[in-house]
């Protein structure tokens, strides 16, 4: 970046917010034109484009502009998603409804043949359509107002648009041919009802993907990586393929008439021949699919433990193939992923950065088309300073981004931009990390203050809070482990050390609050954090102190009084705060610091990928209800004799497909892949088919494979990213005894084009140009 850019912003906001009426009204004597209110408008609609990376490609006229501006507004835009979170949580109570104590299929059949008479809760018939109806009715004028704004031509060569009428059209006679039937199809003798196939169920998901311009941009990335992706799943395929054929040759045989002409069937080898039989290997299918499993490390070793039982040397086949297809060829995977996810992201999110820079372009060329217009003095391509600080004004921008940017105009509000300045000054966007001023601490006369203000704004201090932080969870621990039983006294050792630790903790936030003042105190997150804390514990201890006493008295009262809430639960409540505190450590430590900000940015800057995360759930989930539905139930799938380690013998009747929530746990299980095998034996038993696996194994492909290895590369990216930027960034030199007082700087990924910020290219001048000219609404020279 340029150093306009990067410069510490010495001057206050709030100074220049308190001068910008001056300001504006002098600039207005130095510049008597009025800017045209529709070229403004223009030009704060183009800038706000250029804030949310969106295309230019829009009407300009006044009318098209207010409406464009209503509809990226944001109560508008949560409206949109209140809509669409409203379409996609109907699942959970359509037929069939998740609205039950439980889905355990034993005890609704012990429930409803027993004493208990209970079931799911129904819907009436109609609520749930009428609700979706009006989902699709936001839906469809969405799509009509967006079409209006971007123009026929626009609209054509969208997919995302053309796809987006064409679901609205299949959902909307979806809803009208399945309204009428959907109530009255029952399947007698089972618990639930059956609904007919609602196709619009598995569209849903699309209206959360097109309203996310960054979600469709990680859906086309993923797509881009699936052919590498896929190379490698063939490799890997390849190896259990291998290792199939191998082991059932080591460990089974054919046995029955062997010669010309005469059949032959493959079974475990028996014991009195050669001493191995292992069912796991009677079948080519059931062999794969138990490899399968063991490549993710769910089923072993049991299924090694028969052949090992027999001969040691065995476990090499198990060992090659775990080495070999775990942590060579999916770590390859991984690596693989990373590489080109990174890259098809980057390149995507370059084109996001183009939009933006034509955006600012188009900002300035309108404007300045206008100052050529109405000042003959002006120089041939700049804009006043004061009419971009009326744009600023009309533009909705991040509070720090607004803040940085009225700052630089203040300090230039009489003189005239250029392109590459106007440039410049939203450049001021993309800082990713701020320069904090710590303010100077409170003066104090007395010497003993002086010294005892210089003790607590000392380093040193801090550290020995942690100090005091991990003596007092590891006093907790112990006694936990010592006196447990006797905790629930009022005199126990731990209800005094509770006490002696909070009035420390209370002493503590006092002198820092006194001392260090409420300017200084404010802008550190530690301390706002332990103020909270410390608070909560105090609130704590004074309900003990009403209700059990003093802890320092040597009477058990807790049998004397009436109390309202328990002691032990007053304990753990002040040991789970205290617990909280330990977490003032992590700010010590730079690389747990930076840990905690990447999981916290994460957590901000990742909703794209949570978006996705929704949709191929609610696909899956949805799926799964129409194939697997009813098929475990404990009425239909109980057996007597139980198989140690199957479905039944486990009870995991809870874990079914009988209706959305329930589906939704199967998928998390299945996802975890521990004991992920049970499931793959179960629905085809249930189903009597080996097809019914098939379901599982592209939910753990999709789910595992594609979609967890690119979150990683996103971890590791938003990681490598933050290590570098807070090794490259030097703090101010820091006195050794008033390290508080100077300023700090705050690393920050506010979004994932951000994140990949600084690999991506500066665009030609010719290409924005030749974009701009493009614009089918807009009269520029150029």
């Amino acid at each position: 970046m340029e150093g306009s850019e990067t410069e510490p912003l010495t001057a206050s906001s709030s100074c220049i917010q308190g001068n910008s009426h001056a300001k504006t009204a002098a600039a207005q004597e130095l510049y008597p034109e009025e800017d045209d209110e529709d070229i403004l408008l223009q030009a704060v609609v183009f800038v706000e484009d250029a804030i949310h990376y969106r295309s230019i490609h829009h009407r300009v006229d006044p009318w098209s502009l207010r409406l464009y501006r209503l509809y990226y507004s944001n109560w508008v835009q949560w409206g949109m998603y209140a809509a669409i979170s409203v379409l996609l949580i109907l699942a959970f109570f359509e037929r069939p409804s998740s609205l039950s104590y439980t889905s355990d299929t034993q005890m609704l059949f012990r429930d409803r043949n027993g004493t208990n008479q209970t079931s799911q809760w129904e819907p009436p018939c109609g609520v749930t359509e009428s609700i979706e109806l009006v989902c699709l009715l936001i839906f469809l004028a969405d799509f009509v107002v967006k079409t209006y704004l971007v123009g026929k031509e626009k609209f054509l060569k969208s997919p995302w648009l053309i796809a987006y009428v064409l679901i609205l059209i299949v959902s909307l006679l979806d809803w009208m041919v399945t309204l009428g039937v959907l109530c009255v199809v029952q399947v007698p003798g089972t618990l639930r009802y059956r609904p007919v196939l609602r196709i619009r169920r598995f569209l849903r998901p699309f209206f959360l993907l097109q309203n996310s311009s960054l979600m469709k941009k990680t859906v086309n990335c993923i797509k881009r990586t699936l052919p590498e992706i896929f190379a490698v799943l063939v490799l890997q395929f390849l190896h259990v393929y291998f290792f199939t054929i191998v082991g059932m040759l080591l460990f089974s045989e054919p046995v029955g008439s062997t010669g010309p002409g005469k059949n032959s069937t493959w079974v475990p080898v028996d014991r009195a021949t050669t001493g191995i039989s292992d069912p796991n290997f009677h079948s080519l299918w059931n062999a794969f699919i138990t490899l399968l499993v063991l490549l993710t490390t769910a089923n072993n070793p049991d299924v090694t433990m028969t052949a090992y039982s027999h001969n040691r040397l065995y476990a090499v086949y198990f060992i090659l193939f775990l080495a070999i297809g775990l942590y060579l060829l999916f770590n390859m995977m991984t690596a693989v992923i990373y590489n080109q996810f990174r890259g098809y992201l980057q390149s995507s999110l370059q084109g996001s950065f183009f939009r933006r820079r034509v955006a600012v372009r188009t900002a300035f060329e309108v404007l300045s088309q206008q100052n050529k217009e109405l000042s003959t003095n002006s120089d041939n391509d700049s804009v006043r300073v004061s009419t971009i600080y009326h744009v600023i004004e009309k533009v909705s921008l991040p509070k720090g981004a607004e803040r940085r940017i009225t700052d630089k105009l203040g300090r230039d509000m009489f003189g005239t931009y250029n392109a590459a300045q106007f440039q410049a000054v939203f450049d001021l966007l993309d800082l990713d990390y701020e320069v904090h001023h710590r303010p100077p601490l409170p003066a104090f006369r007395h010497s003993w203050l002086q010294f005892l203000q210089k003790m607590i704004a000392h380093r040193y201090f801090e550290y020995l809070c942690c100090v005091v932080a991990l003596s007092n969870i590891l006093t907790v621990s112990i006694l936990l482990t010592i006196e447990y039983d006797q905790l629930n006294a009022t005199n126990s050792d731990l209800e005094l050390l509770n006490f002696v630790f909070v009035v420390y903790y209370l002493v503590e936030q006092c002198l820092k609050f006194v001392l260090l003042g409420w300017r200084y105190y404010r802008i550190r997150k530690t301390y706002i954090f332990d103020a909270l804390v410390t608070f909560g514990l105090v609130i704590v201890e004074i309900m003990t102190l009403v209700e059990y006493g003093s802890p320092f008295s040597e009477l058990d009262r807790k049998d004397k009084v009436e109390t309202v809430i328990e002691l032990w639960d007053l304990i753990r409540i002040t040991n789970i705060l205290i617990m909280f505190r330990l977490l003032r450590v992590i700010s010590l430590f730079k690389t747990m610091s930076l840990v905690l900000s990447t999981l916290l940015d994460l957590i901000k800057n990742m909703r794209a990928f949570a978006g996705i995360l929704v949709v191929i759930y609610y696909i899956f989930a949805i799926l799964g209800i129409e194939i697997f539905s009813g098929v475990t139930d404990y009425e239909t799938f109980r057996t007597p004799n139980l198989t140690c380690g199957s479905y039944q013998q486990l009870n995991y009747w809870a874990n079914n497909f009988n209706d959305f929530a329930s589906a939704l746990v199967v998928l998390w299980d299945v996802m975890v892949v521990n004991n992920w095998m049970v499931f793959l034996f179960a629905y085809k038993d249930a189903l009597s088919t080996g097809w019914a696996q098939l379901f599982f194994i592209v939910w753990w492909l999709v789910s595992v494979v594609v979609y967890v290895n690119c979150f990683i590369a996103l971890v590791l990216e938003n990681f490598i990213t933050k290590w570098d930027k807070s090794n490259a960034i030097k703090e101010e030199p820091e006195d050794e005894g008033r390290s508080r007082t100077l300023s700090f700087t705050e690393v920050r990924v506010e979004s994932v084009h951000h994140l990949f910020r600084s690999g991506l290219t500066e665009p030609k001048e010719e290409e924005i140009m030749e974009e701009i000219r493009q614009h089918q609404h807009l009269e520029i020279k150029v």
